[in-house]
């Protein structure tokens, strides 16, 4: 999980709510989903707000973080809506992740929210495994989105080696400009606006390490 920053909502999405009849995935709301979805793929650098997994046009859902059973006001709030993974749809509840796993359930951090993402203290452990150093967000990130499912963890595990991999290459201590070249590496989209699969741990784990380089 990463923090999002949210840009203003498409121009369309904005037309619609002018409509009476203005509901999600009301009438004549497939051009308007469609531009959700490529404006929340280019805001998260097309991987999911929770897992950090790939996500793309065709393969991606548009979750409502505050539900819209529950929010009915929030349903065509742009700032409510993020764009997430399958989580493992149509499998046992064990295996679902993210949005899929959560169903309406409440959260206590949305992380494109401006004034939740301090509030985040997401942290991950040279295992793979992802936690939070608020207690009770803790327990949401492990039960409510099941985002230390085995899977997840691995592929998690396999960036935290990869990186440490990459700095073992050489001989002696990284100074602190490859430091931050790789933190940049890391933190910058490709061409096409792709930030890479779990980035935010490599992060994670590079900046601790800068801390500590004089």
């Amino acid at each position: 999980m990463r923090k999002i920053t949210k840009g203003p909502e498409p121009h369309e999405l904005t037309h619609y709510k002018f409509r009476p009849d203005a509901v999600y995935d009301g009438p004549h709301f497939t051009e308007v989903k469609e531009k959700i979805r490529i404006s929340l793929l280019a805001e998260q650098g097309h991987l999911c707000a929770y897992c950090m997994q790939r996500i793309s046009e065709g393969a991606m859902q548009v979750e409502h973080w505050q539900c819209q059973r529950n929010f009915r006001a929030r349903q065509l709030d742009y700032q409510n809506v993020l764009g997430v993974c399958s989580g493992n749809q149509g499998q046992p509840k064990n295996n679902q992740t993210c949005d899929t796993r959560k169903g309406d359930a409440d959260l206590c951090f949305n992380p494109s929210d401006n004034g939740h993402h301090d509030r985040l203290e997401i942290c991950y452990t040279r295992d793979g495994k992802i936690h939070s150093r608020n207690s009770a967000f803790d327990i949401e990130i492990s039960q409510v989105l099941n985002l230390n499912w085995y899977r997840l963890v691995q592929n998690r595990k396999g960036v935290w080696d990869g990186i440490t991999d990459a700095l073992a290459r050489r001989d002696g201590t990284r100074t602190r400009s490859q430091l931050q070249r790789f933190i940049a590496k890391w933190s910058l989209p490709d061409a096409e606006g792709k930030l890479n699969e779990y980035c935010d741990v490599a992060i994670y784990y590079l900046e601790k390490k800068l801390k500590r380089t004089k």
